[in-house]
């Protein structure tokens, strides 16, 4: 029977220079669920928390919240625990799980959402935290539980935010979508990231249904729960930086290597069919010509029905003092590498944008755009060379415009994109 669970080790290029000092070699570690496990779909334990401060009244955002929770009420089954939260300068818990199934008692509850007295500011803390209770009354590892938070604004106590789903990160997700240009991307950002749940950015409040189906599919493909891998390096072998390189990419810091060479990565709940993966980057140390064991690695995962589950990967290479042969990369591999050099450099050009440094920002931007221009990605290309032209009109991130162009880019770079075989032929040729 075949592992529920595709998993492989894959490095930028099967050779290394026996001379070099320092030779730099990326690691993919992927891992891709097959399909249902076992154990069929896994039902919902649920809360969704909306902010409904003042600003929620602005473009229509609220009608249109109005309309994606009745989206998801009218696709619930029997077996499936929601809630519905409500928060400004207070919480109020507006549909409870036993509720929910009641589509009538749904669209009560969110039409008369405008009604509640609860303030007019952004409490966001408060609001998780209620969704949290009414999460934990139905908490179960046979459920997909998950917080799903909806904001236009800035919060208070983002610390609190922060320590909430720290808290609470091994039993329960947390989606986040901020709606607009006002709210704090980089918060929204860590809380998904942390959790491992998804972080959407909403730009037009019409495509906010949209998004709420979007993470409803998601939800309902997952098929394996609670994966991570597991690496054992070889001596000698040292970590620079790991990034998460797809569904989206994000940096997951340069992990302390203790005694035991062992590293582990959390996955999260695994989608079928959507990439799970880990760009390592390493430095190897020069040997003598051979094929040499770089590494051991393992995804572990729970196949909802069946149990725990897990398969194994050895990496391996060829020390060598063939230059040509060390040339050749993995066009798998090195696409990766380019998707994650492109989100660095959008996130330096950020940086340096807000220390006021345009001619650097530009400069990044524009190396990034030869990037996404090379590996033909057009979307990633459009949204940087729109925030680019901004930045040379404004000088500032400051402006409406700029900083919805800045929230599109970062949404699209995050973004892994799968590119053709054919395309990735073109990696794959010796530099």
């Amino acid at each position: 029977m075949a592992d529920a669970v595709a998993f492989e080790a894959l490095a930028s290029s099967q050779h290394v220079l026996s001379s070099a000092e320092n030779f730099v070699l990326y690691v993919l570690l992927e891992a891709i669920a097959r399909g249902k496990g076992g154990g069929g779909r896994l039902p919902l334990n649920l809360s969704v928390v909306i902010d409904r401060s003042g600003s929620m009244y602005d473009e229509q955002r609220l009608e249109f919240v109005v309309e994606a929770v009745k989206f998801l009420a009218g696709n619930l089954t029997p077996q499936d625990k929601v809630s519905i939260v409500a928060f400004a300068d207070q919480a109020k818990v507006i549909v409870t799980p036993e509720k929910a199934t009641n589509r009538d008692a749904v669209k009560s509850a969110i039409d008369d959402i405008d009604m509640l007295e609860i303030g007019g500011g952004t409490q966001m803390a408060l609001g998780m935290r209620a969704g949290i209770d009414e999460v934990k009354k139905n908490l179960d590892a046979s459920r997909l539980n998950r917080v799903l938070v909806l904001t236009d604004g800035q919060t208070y106590q983002e610390t609190a935010c922060l320590d909430l789903v720290n808290q609470n990160r091994d039993n329960i997700s947390f989606s986040t979508m901020g709606v607009g240009v006002e709210f704090n991307e980089k918060l929204l950002q860590q809380l998904a990231q942390d959790s491992h749940g998804k972080y959407h950015f909403i730009g037009n409040p019409g495509d906010i249904p949209n998004i709420f189906e979007d993470e409803l599919q998601g939800l309902r493909a997952v098929s394996v729960r609670n994966a991570h891998i597991d690496v054992a390096l070889s001596q000698g072998v040292q970590v620079r930086e790991t990034f998460r390189a797809s569904p989206e990419i994000y940096a997951m810091g340069s992990p302390i290597v203790g005694d035991d060479r062992k590293i582990s990565y959390d996955l999260g709940d695994l989608e079928a069919g959507v990439p799970g993966s880990v760009l390592l980057t390493l430095v190897l140390p020069p040997r003598k010509p051979g094929v040499v064991r770089i590494l051991q690695s393992s995804v572990s995962y729970d196949i909802p029905g069946v149990g725990d589950s897990s398969s194994n990967c050895d990496l391996t290479v060829e020390y060598t003092l063939d230059r040509t042969l060390t040339s050749k990369r993995n066009g798998r591999v090195m696409n990766l590498v380019d998707q994650v050099s492109i989100a660095k450099l959008q996130a330096k050009a950020e940086e340096e944008l807000k220390a006021g440094n345009i001619d650097r920002a530009t400069r990044l931007l524009g190396n990034a755009i030869q990037g996404t221009q090379r590996m033909g990605n057009s979307k990633a290309t459009q949204a940087l060379a729109g925030l680019l032209d901004q930045v040379k009109k404004t000088q500032t991130l400051q402006t409406k415009a700029a900083k919805t162009t800045l929230l599109q880019a970062q949404a699209v770079v995050r973004k892994t994109q799968m590119l053709d075989p054919e395309a990735l032929k073109e990696f794959g040729k010796p530099e």
